[in-house]
């Protein structure tokens, strides 16, 4: 559902800081494994993330318990 407002869509740096993951090639694999939501593309050559999706993925997560 459309709110009005507009939706967020973050870089691959800023995805890869947000993850912790080192590297593109770990954000595509993951993505086409499933295992990380699939990016947008924007435009030519232009590929993004939605925040919300991120956001939600990270939720996810299972916490480490000791």
């Amino acid at each position: 559902m459309h709110d009005g407002k507009p939706e967020t869509l973050l870089t691959q740096r800023e995805v890869m800081a947000l993850t912790g993951f080192k590297s593109r090639t770990s954000l595509y694999r993951r993505s086409k494994s499933g295992n990380l939501p699939p990016p947008v593309q924007i435009g030519l050559g232009q590929i993004r993330w939605r925040a919300a999706d991120i956001d939600s993925w990270i939720q996810s997560l299972p916490q480490r318990r000791y």
